[in-house]
């Protein structure tokens, strides 16, 4: 699945024999178009999702994308202001095996990945160091990346299969308890004591906070897509 961005969906619209005047401006709010079994360039049977969004989320689209031209000192052409009315996604999944909802659900869990890597950058903090010594600053590094692959999979192993854990609030408690591990390591406890400690506090909370204007990515996998998009 990939959500077209405003400089391409025109071009691949009209690949998919979809008249964008006719049978996107005019869509009712909330009713997915849907061209299935058109084909591409390559040949191969697409689906094309389209999702009117609320009215404010439109505009703040439009002011980013004004903003944008500004800086880049390119003009906005009429149609891609047009586009920020609306979500579009191309999928090769049939309607079957991936409803609408469901999609508009999955569109905003590709953003995860991005999240694991502020992560490691706002709490790990491996895009920081401490010294401007070339080979210091390495070496400080890779330390704090062997530092979040340790991290990673404590949460794998512990917690992974919960989707109503917080990353955040599971990073916060590796942190908490990482002397066991140095104990562990000085001989002081076994390995296996001090997974034992950790694996506990893990289960002891580290639950996301329920949201409802704006419904986390648990709540959303659990309930579906019943929300506006965010922009």
């Amino acid at each position: 699945m990939q959500r077209l961005t405003f400089n391409v969906s025109y071009g691949i619209m009209k690949s998919v024999n979809v008249t964008l005047r006719k049978n996107v401006l005019h869509c009712p709010q909330l009713q997915p178009l849907e061209a299935l079994r058109k084909r591409v360039k390559v040949k191969y049977p697409m689906r094309l999702l389209m999702l009117r969004v609320p009215k404010e989320i439109a505009e703040k689209r439009r002011k980013n994308l004004q903003a944008e031209a500004i800086r880049r000192q390119e003009p906005v052409c009429q149609q891609t202001l047009e586009l920020a009315d609306w979500t579009i996604l191309l999928t090769d999944a049939s309607a079957k095996r991936l409803h609408f909802e469901d999609a508009l659900v999955l569109l905003r869990e590709r953003w995860q990945m991005e999240l694991l890597y502020k992560l490691w950058k706002q709490y790990g903090q491996i895009d920081e160091w401490r010294t401007s010594h070339g080979w210091r600053a390495l070496c400080e590094l890779y330390a704090k990346l062997i530092g979040m692959v340790l991290q990673h999979w404590l949460i794998v192993l512990f917690a992974w299969q919960d989707e109503q854990r917080s990353l955040v609030k599971l990073a916060q408690v590796v942190r908490d308890t990482g002397w066991t591990l140095m104990e562990a390591l000085a001989g002081r406890r076994s390995l296996r004591s001090a997974l034992q400690a950790i694996e506990r506090r893990m289960a002891s909370g580290s639950h996301m906070n329920k949201r409802k204007k704006h419904p986390n990515s648990a709540q959303l996998l659990q309930h579906g897509s019943n929300w506006a998009l965010s922009p």
